[in-house]
């Protein structure tokens, strides 16, 4: 039986409503709602559309959403589903605005937000230790490193292309060096 493009809205709504944590959150969620109870993919039709959605640009959520809901009824399934599941997080960021907007001015939220602001650049801190030290680990890494770093500092160059240079540089390295990674 084909699904209504109400039901896909639906399920992928309620799955909106769930999904906390990031994306990979939706599997479960997936398999329970639209693998065993309605049928419209397999169990691996979903690893699949999971595996392809962190390949491809986009949340993984809504990539999957969209994979799922196109499978059940083509592009307006796709539609719905990818509506289904941004709806949730849209009406939560906009109450959220609404409340922040009515009292962002006081000084008790003020503080509050400077607190959390200092507490990500820490996180952040963090996250750059633990990627350091697993990334910038040779001489050719750390002359890498610091190339990059001038460029995105003293150059009007985008970060997207650094990245696509920095691949293509360490790929040629690994090639004449013979080394797996750098």
């Amino acid at each position: 039986m084909k699904a209504s493009l109400f039901e896909i809205f639906k399920i992928f709504f309620l799955i909106g409503i769930q999904l906390l944590g990031g994306g990979y959150v939706i599997v479960p969620l997936l398999k329970k709602y639209i693998v065993e109870e309605r049928n419209w993919l397999t169990e691996e039709e979903l690893v699949d559309y999971f595996s392809m959605s962190q390949c491809i640009p986009g949340i993984i959520a809504g990539n999957i959403a969209t994979c799922a809901g196109y499978k059940a009824r083509g592009v307006m399934g796709a539609l719905m589903a990818i509506l289904g599941i941004i709806v949730p997080s849209f009406l939560c960021i906009v109450i959220l605005a609404n409340i922040l907007t009515g009292i962002i001015q006081y000084p008790i939220v003020q503080n509050a937000f400077w607190g959390i602001r200092i507490s990500v650049v820490i996180l952040i801190l963090i996250t750059v230790k633990d990627l350091w030290a697993k990334s910038v680990n040779s001489v050719f890494t750390y002359i890498l490193f610091f190339l990059i770093l001038a460029a995105l500092l003293l150059l009007p160059v985008s970060p997207t292309l650094i990245i696509i240079i920095s691949a293509v540089i360490a790929l040629l390295h690994n090639k004449i060096t013979g080394c797996k990674n750098a």
